[in-house]
């Protein structure tokens, strides 16, 4: 997965039960940040009126007519540890409680949950209160709504607090370092982490850990063979520049909504992480926006239209453009205007896709003009890229990691590639050639028709794609594979930031004719439960032989940030 170099969507991210939690439901491409904490309308409230003038109110954004995540909050205390948000709408769904939103922080005790209307959270309050799950008693109570950070800084004199780094420390916390103390930095950073992990499992085995097969360390980091301009994708943020009072501006947030600073500064000095051709493309859209009588979304208010702007770019210098608009304020009528006047401006723009992403609500795509997709091509293969697809956002950097997977795994013409979370199908299709076939699995569909797509345009014939939950389509795959003497299953893995689901953890380790897994991760903090329980003793929750520790080696995916991505290498 990617990482991003910014989050538009400025959220609070909630650390305790009387503050926030970090809602594990958003996804990690930059793309998905763009969700607000406004959904669909409900019942009218009183209006109040939260402008920027005079005194906030620090509640003013719940009382007005549109729906909010922060009402209709209950806390649920003594969560199981190890359970994710998904968990739990699964378990509010066996007690007939349908939520809007469900904030769940990793190995805490307690999760909140939105609901949409007054009586289905005192339905949820009367239902959830002593209800047992996994031998924990569970307690619920309301959850208050939390204050607009703005406000609270005003009543404590604080106008602004922190933060006034530039947008471009910001994006490139790195780029005063050369490149080699750069990649020092990282290799250091990493294993660091990796101590963590052997210490961690250490304490799983209790006694009698085998050291010498977890031997925890890394060899190597490899360099990007691009250095600066090098993301294909960004989201920039639309809205004002508090510090010198432009009222239109696009770019980054240099501070947070959480801390009270949410200026924006364009991304001009960006050219650490940001093309030319995209600040030029910022600047073409900030001309258009001088031209539209609709105001930029005004984040303190929770008023306005024109929210981000996501620009997608590949080496043959195509250029998707999709606009963010708060759909709450537009009618039909208005919105044919949004999407006509796109259109105009962007007439004498060839190669160019214009989508148009409207939230406030249920998310919807629309096509503007242009074609529906871009091609990139990635090792040689042809990619379809539509306005929502995960891609790697480091094109040249990426050919670099996939071929160090392909080194990792060692495949052959006796291999069968198990591609678990394989997204568009870019791992599978990639070393389609260098194995007997593969098999990819994906939980959403819509991916699983774009990597099928993929496979047929580039004539790959020994691939074939699974829609479904990884738990229950591995076992399948692996049942139907013909037992022989010289059959090799390798697990590729490449999850979301946060790891696997620790039922496919242990779905793989139970398939014992799964030989070899290659886990690749761009958050390897946030994966250590993964890494532990692949390799910790058989146990009821783990069955099957447990994993050992070959090797790991990073890609420097994303230079003069701290990013990065890690392979590691296990086998039974």
């Amino acid at each position: 997965m990617s990482a991003e170099i910014e989050e538009p969507a400025l959220k609070k991210q909630k650390l305790d039960p009387e503050t926030c939690v970090q809602n594990q439901e958003t996804e990690c491409d930059i793309s998905a940040s763009v969700k607000e904490n406004h959904s669909e309308p409900t019942a009218q409230v009183n209006t109040v009126e939260s402008g920027t003038n005079g005194p906030l109110d620090p509640l003013a954004y719940t009382k007005t007519q549109h729906f909010t995540s922060e009402i209709y909050k209950i806390c649920i205390e003594n969560v199981p540890k190890y359970v994710n948000a998904p968990d739990v709408r699964k378990f509010l769904k066996k007690h007939d409680l349908e939520a809007v939103k469900v904030k769940r922080a990793f190995k805490t005790s307690f999760a909140y949950v939105t609901f949409r209307d007054e009586e289905t959270r005192q339905k949820a309050l009367k239902t959830l209160e002593n209800v047992q799950w996994k031998k924990n008693s569970l307690k619920v109570h309301i959850a208050e709504p939390d204050k607009n950070p703005f406000a609270r800084n005003e009543a404590r004199g604080e106008k602004k607090l922190q933060d006034y780094r530039s947008v471009r420390e910001k994006t490139a916390p790195l780029y005063q370092m050369t490149m080699s103390e750069q990649l020092e930095f990282k290799l250091s950073e990493i294993q660091g982490v990796l101590n963590n992990y052997k210490k961690s499992l250490k304490r799983s085995w209790q006694s009698g850990f085998p050291e010498e097969h977890y031997n925890f360390s890394i060899s190597e980091i490899k360099q990007s063979p691009v250095l600066m301009g090098y993301r294909n994708k960004c989201e920039f943020t639309i809205g004002k520049n508090t510090d010198t009072n432009e009222e239109t501006c696009i770019g980054f947030v240099k501070g947070s909504f959480s801390l009270g600073n949410i200026s924006i500064e364009s991304p001009d000095e960006c050219t650490e992480t940001c093309s030319r051709v995209m600040i030029e493309e910022v600047k073409k859209f900030k001309d258009f926006l001088a031209t539209s009588a609709l105001p930029v979304y005004d984040n303190i208010a929770n008023t306005g239209v024109w929210k981000a702007l996501q620009i997608r770019t590949t080496e043959q210098q195509d250029i998707m453009i999709t606009p963010v608009v708060d759909k709450r304020s537009l009618d039909s009528e208005k919105l044919e205007e949004v999407k006509s006047s796109l259109k105009d401006f962007y007439s004498d723009k060839q190669k160019c896709s214009m989508f148009l992403k409207l939230v406030g609500g249920k998310e919807e795509v629309a096509h503007i003009d242009g074609p529906e997709f871009m091609l990139e091509k990635l090792c040689g293969y042809d990619f379809q890229i539509t306005s929502g697809s995960f891609f790697q956002v480091n094109t040249a950097g990426a050919e670099v990691l996939y071929q160090t997977i392909r080194e990792t795994a060692r495949l052959d013409d006796k291999t069968i590639l198990l591609d678990v979370c394989c997204g568009t199908g870019t791992i599978g299709i990639i070393l389609s050639k260098y194995v007997k076939c593969v098999h990819g699995i994906e939980i959403v569909e819509s991916a699983v028709d774009d990597a099928k797509k993929n496979a047929e345009r580039n004539k790959i014939e020994n691939v074939t794609f699974h829609a479904g939950n990884a738990k229950s389509v591995v076992p399948r795959v692996v049942n139907n594979i013909p037992k022989s003497p010289d059959t090799r299953i390798v697990a590729i893995v490449d999850p979301p930031r946060n790891g696997l689901h620790a039922d496919v953890i242990a779905c793989l380790r139970k398939n014992e004719m799964i030989a070899e897994v290659v886990y690749v991760s761009c958050d390897i903090k946030q994966i250590s439960d993964n890494i532990v329980n692949l390799c910790c003793p058989t146990s009821n929750r783990y069955l099957g032989d447990p994993f050992r520790f070959v090797s790991s080696v990073a890609v420097d995916l994303f230079p003069h940030t701290k990013r990065f991505e890690v392979i590691f290498h296990f086998q039974r």
